[in-house]
């Protein structure tokens, strides 16, 4: 079966989208800053999810049309990926992290360090945009 491309582009802008807002927020707020401004770092919080989600339909989408590899959630998507070479190893450790937070945020499974993830955001957010420009080489999403 084939990939959705449009629906895969949709899915790549809303990571695209998400991470522009939070690199806007990391040039004109410091982390200290953030943390005292709770809806900032709610926001920052809430594009992760999105960011996480949209990686994690794509990721399926593509296992699923073009691999027949069936994936459990989050964690076993990234994972998957990587095995069968959809994103790079050293993408997928960058960026299991995050598809970790947004399983612990959204079911709350522990209390988040809001510095700690802040400093992570800052360090790694632009991996968000290799993962765009991994998938849009793939054979198929072009």
């Amino acid at each position: 079966m084939k990939v959705d491309r449009k629906r895969v582009m949709g899915y790549l802008y809303d990571i695209s989208s998400n991470t522009r807002d939070i690199e806007s927020l990391f040039k004109k707020h410091s982390v200290e800053e953030i943390l005292k401004e709770k809806h900032l770092l709610k926001s920052i919080k809430y594009s992760l999810i999105e960011i996480s989600e949209a990686m994690s339909l794509v990721l399926q989408h593509i296992l699923a049309k073009q691999y027949a590899v069936p994936a459990k959630g989050y964690i076993d998507t990234i994972k998957k990926a990587s095995e069968v070479g959809i994103v790079s190893q050293k993408l997928s450790d960058t960026l299991k992290p995050f598809f970790d937070f947004r399983n612990s945020l959204v079911h709350r499974y522990c209390i988040i360090d809001d510095k700690k993830l802040l400093e992570n955001c800052i360090t790694k957010y632009k991996e968000f945009f290799t993962f765009i420009e991994e998938i849009e080489k793939l054979p198929g999403t072009n």
